[in-house]
């Protein structure tokens, strides 16, 4: 399995590999979308190889603008996790990618069985939003 995979947060190794074992694999061709806008949130994606764009409306007529370029290790559409979201941004693949994907419902039996690793798998999640949201307001205090 690969590097990152390894680290997600989990201290229980029986976890991890039960976790690791939900995970199923995907290719994706160059220009391939691998979600659109307002389509319901159910998978979370790990991005393995390859290049990924992130596209989001701008609010002028129906253009969109890349806000990222994802590289190998990213982690994609973390809210598939919560109830009921949709997607806000369409992804596309750049270049030829491999990625997994862990599928809501998998997950939800994964906190069942264990709701440790699952909490620290949401905190290695957070992290990364956290990140995410620093990076994007120095950006944003930059430009005005």
């Amino acid at each position: 399995m690969d590097e990152f995979l390894e680290n997600l947060g989990f201290t229980d190794n029986k976890a991890q590999q039960e976790f690791i074992s939900l995970l199923t694999e995907q290719r994706l061709a160059s220009g391939t979308v691998l979600f659109e806008y307002d389509e319901p949130a159910e998978k979370l994606y790990f991005l393995k190889e390859g290049h990924l764009a992130v596209y989001k409306k701008t609010g002028f007529l129906q253009k969109m603008q890349v806000i990222a370029l994802l590289d190998p290790g990213a982690v994609i559409g973390e809210a598939a996790l919560l109830p009921k979201q949709v997607r806000n941004t369409r992804i596309i693949a750049i270049e030829e990618s491999g990625l997994f994907y862990l599928e809501r419902r998998h997950f939800l039996a994964f906190q069942k069985k264990f709701p440790e690793s699952a909490f620290l798998f949401h905190e290695y999640l957070l992290a990364i939003i956290s990140l995410r949201l620093e990076k994007t307001s120095e950006r944003l205090a930059r430009i005005l």
